[in-house]
């Protein structure tokens, strides 16, 4: 259950700590006074949609912080333990925190943690229903939805299984689809395929072949420059320029001179010696440029050759893939699909029965499904005739309509509205077609009364949802969530004085205009105010003695009837 709901710097509310009453708690005010934005608020804590907006002027930062009680709630209990999160005492603080520079924060007892957790963490919590609820109950696309809930675990298994079928079925389509087109135009396909693969196979391309052609294309592009060259250094190795020996020539006497004078020293000799081994050099490096200029046969027609094998790989990668490996790969594609194509006829057969196979398997699940929620139709039909009965509608029949439909989608085969005939004789017809405003504020309190005790939620918040109710039904609606309070704790935004009068704990909200700015404060009331705020409820004229008579009788009434709904 919520115990304390703490809210700084957010809307028109600087500061405010509110503690709540186990029970029914009650928040009226004025229109205008600031309801909203303690609802806003707590669904603030609860991970709801957060806007910078929501930020009180001329501050920076807003936190709204909820103490939850826990230690009765087994399944909050365990996604803490998941979370390695500890409940001291059995409570735990939620707690959201907003800056204009768009950061938004969340905790669970200190610990960040990401939206998505804190949103399944606080719906084992709380429950916020308003108005918008409404519209999606007078809305029949949303009447699966309600009913499936209501179905429980099994149901909810079953339709997930109706999805997976469904999506597994359109995956096969996609690709019987895919072999269908395919097939339309095979003869097309085939020949572009076929033309693709021997042209690229043709070629006969290797890994690395553009760049040793490359390489090669510049070697020949200088040929006349190297022959040149290499001629030169052979030349003057062998032959010298003509005024002179030649390189080896030259170091071979500068050997012989020095071993001449070697036994006169050491030195020499080691000189004699080194002479030697470069004159031996000098050789071999003639002996390499001597097999240089062997090799040297230059065919002017071999850059043609090369070239235009290089403009084929070029062309080749335009068409088919940035290198030659993309370009082999592409090859080595389209031959498979062209081999896939050949066996298209026996592929089509195959996906054909795959598809018959997925759909039939897909029809059967979506029989179980509807079957179940044929049965959860029929128990959330009876259960919603007695909260109704409840309700002060004990002649109204009600009925959860499940429709085949033509076609299996992923919810199913099903088409789910809600039938109602408020009066007797009259023929059952669609609830958004005839029911009133305050027939649909009973029938979404009896959905909300019926869901609470299958969900085990532990409180309840039911902001406005009276709209369109009023007299005797007030009173009805009132003592249906006095009696949903007996088990949970119900929070409930009202502009009615019957609900008012039978809660536990009356908060009222006030908005005050300073000279500089706005404030909202809300206050837990004693008797005596509530007994003013029930006038002002009731329309009493300011604070007459006969309106806060009438208040107080009222007051008396309801701790009477709330003893005997407990």
């Amino acid at each position: 259950m919520l115990l304390e709901l703490t809210i700084k710097n957010i809307a028109l509310i600087e500061s405010l700590r509110m503690e709540f009453a186990q029970g029914f708690n009650v928040l009226t005010g004025e229109t205008g006074a600031g309801k909203s934005i303690v609802v806003d608020s707590i669904n603030l804590a609860l991970g709801g949609r957060a806007d910078r907006d929501m930020i009180r002027t001329g501050t920076e930062r807003g936190m709204v912080q909820a103490l939850f009680d826990v230690s009765g709630n087994a399944r909050a209990l365990e996604m803490l333990r998941e979370m390695d999160i500890e409940a001291e005492d059995g409570v735990i603080a939620v707690r959201r925190e907003l800056s204009r520079s768009g950061r938004n924060i969340c905790r669970v007892s200190d610990v960040v943690v990401p939206l998505n957790t804190l949103k399944r963490l606080t719906e084992t919590l709380m429950d916020v229903h308003g108005q918008h609820e409404h519209q999606a109950l007078l809305n029949p696309a949303c009447h699966l939805d309600f009913l499936d809930d209501f179905g429980g675990a099994a149901q909810a298994q079953a339709r997930r299984e109706v999805a997976q079928l469904h999506a597994a079925r359109g995956r096969v389509a996609s690709e019987f689809k895919r072999l269908m087109n395919d097939a339309a135009e095979k003869e097309r396909l085939s020949d572009v395929l076929t033309f693709q693969t021997q042209e690229i196979g043709a070629a006969k391309l290797k890994m690395g072949e553009e760049e040793k052609i490359e390489k090669k294309l510049a070697m020949l592009e200088h040929a006349e420059k190297i022959r040149q060259g290499v001629e030169t250094a052979y030349t003057l190795i062998y032959q010298g320029d003509g005024r002179g020996p030649s390189a080896q020539e030259a170091l071979l006497r500068s050997a012989e001179a020095m071993d001449g004078i070697s036994g006169l020293s050491e030195r020499y000799g080691a000189l004699a010696s080194r002479l030697r081994e470069l004159y031996y050099g000098a050789q071999d490096v003639g002996y390499e440029l001597q097999a240089l200029m062997d090799d040297m046969d230059f065919d002017p027609g071999q850059i043609d050759k090369l070239a235009g094998r290089l403009d084929l790989i070029k062309r080749l990668e335009r068409k088919y893939g940035a290198t030659i490996e993309e370009v082999i790969e592409f090859g080595a594609q389209a031959a498979q699909r062209l081999e896939a194509l050949k066996r298209s006829d026996e592929s089509i057969g195959a996906y054909k029965k795959r598809y018959r196979e997925a759909d039939a398997q897909l029809r059967s699940a979506c029989e179980k499904l509807t079957a179940l929620r044929r049965d959860s139709a029929r128990r959330l039909a009876e259960q919603i005739c007695g909260q109704l009965k409840d309700l002060g509608m004990g002649k109204t029949r009600f009925e959860v309509r499940v429709e085949p439909e033509p076609k299996p989608t992923a919810n199913g085969m099903d088409r789910v509205e809600f039938m109602i005939s408020p009066n007797p004789g009259e023929p059952l017809r669609p609830l958004a077609s005839i029911a009133s405003g305050g027939e649909i504020s009973r029938v979404m309190l009896a959905m909300k009364a019926i869901a609470v005790d299958q969900e085990g939620v532990d409180a309840m918040i039911f902001d406005e949802i009276d709209t369109g109710v009023s007299g005797r039904m007030a009173q009805v609606v009132g003592e249906k969530m006095c009696l949903i309070a007996r088990n949970r704790q119900v929070l409930s935004v009202t502009h009615l004085p019957q609900i008012a009068a039978l809660g536990d704990a009356h908060f009222l909200v006030e908005k005050v205009a300073g000279e500089a700015r706005t404030d909202t404060y809300v206050r837990l009331l004693d008797d005596e105010g509530r007994i003013k705020e029930l006038s002002r409820l009731v329309g009493g004229a300011g604070d007459s003695e006969s309106s806060l008579s009438h208040a107080a009788h009222m007051l008396k009434e309801a701790a009477q009837r709330k003893r005997e709904l407990r």
